[in-house]
């Protein structure tokens, strides 16, 4: 079983230090790093990660900036940015510029903390597969496109064929699918 990968940079080492002894467990690979220079070296070591916890107050760099890098090497990356500091142009400089996913601010409650990097993992798998889909509905496009060219008595006939048939969606299903969804990705609050 392959480890969800999560980065957390914070130049803190307290913080780190207790982050990755919260966080990490059978199904979670927790790196921490201190600086925005040691983050990179890991971040080519380990050929990426699902997840980036960056504190907005580095040595040396802004995270919105080391962020602003992970999207463009890392585009799939889910990038979220921590800050102690919070004002409103850099929460819409995060949003804006760096795509990124969450801004949170500090102090972090731990159990918000463990459900938003559950939701972060979903979120990375769900980018992936459909990264997927998208290629091969291209390919079958593609595909179909020179079929269409080559054997272009094939497609009359079948253009005659789907005219003949009735689609239509099971809407009860298509509901539950919905709600499923829902309840998976948007829980409830249990104080409503």
């Amino acid at each position: 079983m392959n480890k969800h990968r999560l980065l957390i940079v914070d130049d803190e080492p307290n913080i780190l230090s207790s982050l990755k002894r919260i966080l990490e467990g059978e199904t979670k690979e927790i790196i921490v790093a201190e600086t925005a220079e040691k983050a990179w070296d890991l971040l080519k070591e380990q050929g990426g990660v699902e997840v980036v916890i960056c504190d907005n107050r580095l040595p040396g760099i802004l995270g919105l900036d080391f962020l602003s890098k992970v999207k463009r090497l890392y585009p799939d990356t889910v990038r979220i940015l921590v800050t102690g500091y919070p004002d409103l142009n850099s929460a819409m400089d995060a949003i804006n510029k760096v795509n990124i996913w969450r801004y949170i601010l500090k102090p972090v409650d731990i159990n918000d903390l463990k459900t938003l990097i559950t939701q972060a993992f979903d979120y990375y798998h769900i980018l992936r597969e459909n990264r997927l889909l998208l290629q091969v509905a291209r390919q079958q496009a593609e595909w179909l496109k020179i079929l269409k060219e080559k054997y272009p008595e094939v497609v009359s006939q079948e253009t005659k064929m789907k005219e003949s048939f009735d689609y239509s969606l099971d809407e009860k299903r298509v509901s539950e699918i919905i709600n499923e969804f829902e309840k998976k990705y948007y829980p409830k609050d249990k104080n409503e």
